[in-house]
C-alpha cells in the first residue's frame, strides 16, 4: 500500500540560551497559523534533541533540512558564536534557494546596525505588528498554507520579556564572543586577581583606583569608590579579560574593599562605600 502522508516543512529557530521566552513566543504562534503542520526545531522546547543524541551532529542534520530559519537576534545572541554558525551553515542553502533565513531581532536592536551577514538580509523587529505579519505573510507565501486571519501579533509581543528585564545564562557569558586572548584557560579566582590588580589597586599600593584624575577634587566618576560608572563590556575590553567576565566578578573584587553596588543593571554598575551604603538605607528608614 502507498504511504501518501504529506512530509511537514520544516523551520529552525536559532536562538541564545537566555532567549527560550522569545523562540517559544514565535513557535506558539507558527503552530497556531500553520495548525501544527510545520515541524519546528527549538533547542529551548522540552525533548528537542533527545538524550544520548550526538547534539552538535542532530543540529547540523536539522539546518541541512529545515525549509526556514528563523534566527532570534538580541543584545545577546548577536555576540553569540553559535548564532553565527547556525547561520552560516544554511547560507548557502539559502543562496540556492533551498532555505529561507529570517533574522527576527528583539526591540532594543537597531535593524540598521546590524552587522554582515545579517544585513544583507530583510530583517525584521519582534517589537513592530507589521513586520510581525510580515514574516507570517512570507512564511505563508513560502510553504503555500497557512491562515493569516489567526495571526495575531499580539499573542508574540506579550510574551516577550524587555531585554533589561531577562537573565543572561551563564552558558551565554562563557559563549558570547571567541576568546584567545592572554587569559585564555584562566579560572576565576585566577581572573579575579587580575581584576584586583589591574583595576582596583594602583601600583602606588593605594586602594580602589586612585591613579586618579588632574582635578582638585575629584568627582563621582573619577573614582570607582565615588560611583563611577564601569561598563562591564568596557572593563573586560580594557583589561583584555574574557567576555563576560566582568560581569561575573566585579562585584565579589569590589567587597574586598568594602563597596558595595547601590546601582547595577545587565550593563553597568556604580559602587559605594559600604557604611554610606548601610546610612543610607537607615535614613530612608528612619
Amino acid at each position: 500500500m502507498t504511504n501518501h502522508e504529506i512530509k511537514k516543512p520544516t523551520i529552525f529557530i536559532s536562538h541564545a540560551a537566555s532567549d527560550g521566552e522569545f523562540a517559544e513566543a514565535v513557535k506558539q504562534e507558527i503552530d497556531k497559523v500553520f495548525a501544527n503542520g510545520i515541524n519546528i526545531f527549538s533547542t529551548s522546547s522540552p525533548g528537542a534533541i533527545p538524550a544520548g543524541t550526538d547534539w552538535l551532529s542532530d543540529i547540523e542534520n536539522r539546518l541541512n533540512t529545515a525549509q526556514a530559519v528563523i534566527a532570534i537576534v538580541t543584545p545577546v545572541s548577536i555576540e553569540r558564536p553559535w548564532l553565527w554558525f547556525e547561520v552560516g551553515a544554511t547560507w548557502l542553502n539559502g543562496r540556492k534557494g533551498d532555505c529561507k533565513i529570517y533574522p527576527l531581532c528583539a526591540p532594543e536592536i537597531e535593524l540598521s546596525e546590524l552587522p554582515e551577514p545579517l544585513s544583507r538580509l530583510q530583517a525584521l523587529s519582534l517589537g513592530k505588528a507589521t513586520d510581525l505579519k510580515l514574516l507570517f505573510e512570507t512564511l505563508i507565501k513560502q510553504f503555500g498554507f497557512g491562515n493569516i486571519s489567526s495571526f495575531r501579533a499580539s499573542n508574540i509581543s506579550k510574551r516577550i520579556p524587555k531585554y533589561k528585564n531577562v537573565k543572561v545564562k551563564d552558558v551565554d557569558l562563557r559563549d558570547r564572543t571567541f576568546y584567545s586572548g592572554k587569559y585564555t584557560g584562566y579560572s576565576d579566582e585566577e581572573l579575579v586577581e587580575i581584576i584586583d590588580t589591574e583595576l582596583f589597586y594602583s601600583h602606588d599600593n593605594t586602594p580602589t583606583e586612585l591613579k586618579t584624575m588632574t582635578w582638585n577634587t575629584p568627582g563621582r566618576e573619577d573614582e570607582i569608590r565615588l560611583g563611577k560608572l564601569l561598563h562591564f563590556r568596557q572593563v573586560d575590553k580594557n583589561l583584555e579579560l574574557p567576555p563576560g567576565t566582568a560581569k561575573r566578578l566585579l562585584v565579589s573584587v569590589a567587597e574586598r574593599y568594602n563597596l558595595a553596588p547601590y546601582y547595577q543593571t545587565e550593563n553597568v554598575v556604580r559602587f559605594q562605600e559600604v557604611e554610606k551604603s548601610r546610612k543610607e538605607a537607615g535614613d530612608k528608614t528612619a
